[in-house]
């Protein structure tokens, strides 16, 4: 009977995620040209790339939260290492992500708590999916959603709906210039299609052969009036990196 019992569960748990992700439409071969021409333009294969962010959060009636945080950034292994340097009460704190895992160290305990990629940096309106290897075609089935204007840019907008259930959100909408094929806006839904927040992707920097990093970001959360956050990159290197930047070990000892 117990084994009855977790078969019934177990196909009802299946057929909830085949709900959930079956109302996808078919793939459209053109969209999903436009979102690999994205990612092999951000995704930054063949380099190593060192950053500094600035975060900088706003919530009405409330005083300005500054954050700045060291990255160091390996997408041919899909790794990134991000360092809290500021405010003091933050400093030491840290992420690793090695492929799909993703940590977050705490120095007051030097315990190492599992995250994914739904996890926002330092309690802010930016995710840290924006801070390592897009997955788009993985994680997602894309379709065509027509064309718009953003700002002065004419835009194909290509419109994502999650195949996998460890997303930052299971519908988004890309806004992508027809000039060069970056994104400039990113609109993200819940499954009901409620928009929970915007990306502007504000301003780009080439690192050469055919890569670009984002310099200036503005994250939006639409649930919350005023609230948003702005991300400058600055200090951006692509020296190569010593490989044990992506351990554990070594967030214990910058933590120090």
């Amino acid at each position: 009977m117990k084994v009855i019992r977790r078969s019934m569960v177990l196909l009802f748990l299946a057929a909830a995620a085949g709900f959930a992700f079956c109302a996808a439409p078919a793939p459209d071969p053109a969209a999903e040209q436009a979102a690999k021409g994205w990612e092999a333009q951000l995704n930054t294969e063949g380099l190593d790339v060192t950053t500094t962010f600035t975060l900088v959060q706003k919530k009405e009636g409330e005083t300005d939260r500054v954050l700045r945080v060291q990255t160091f950034r390996r997408d041919s292994a899909d790794m990134y290492t991000i360092i809290f340097q500021y405010p003091a009460s933050e400093k030491g704190k840290g992420y690793l992500r090695r492929g799909d895992d993703l940590y977050f160290y705490l120095p007051s305990t030097r315990e190492f708590v599992y995250k994914n990629r739904k996890d926002n940096i330092g309690s802010t309106d930016a995710r840290t999916d924006l801070f390592g290897r897009q997955k788009i075609l993985e994680q997602y089935t894309a379709s065509s959603a027509g064309t718009a204007t953003v700002s002065k840019w004419e835009c194909t907008v290509v419109r994502l709906d999650a195949k996998v259930p460890d997303v930052s959100y299971p519908v988004q909408k890309w806004y992508v210039r027809k000039s060069d094929g970056l994104p400039v806006k990113v609109e993200n839904f819940s499954v009901s299609e409620t928009l929970l927040a915007t990306y502007y992707f504000i301003e780009y920097r080439s690192l050469g052969n055919g890569k670009s990093i984002f310099t200036k970001l503005l994250a939006v959360n639409n649930l919350e009036k005023g609230q948003q956050t702005f991300l400058t990159n600055d200090n951006i290197s692509t020296s190569a990196i010593p490989d044990d930047t992506f351990t554990k070990a070594y967030l214990e000892e910058k933590s120090r």
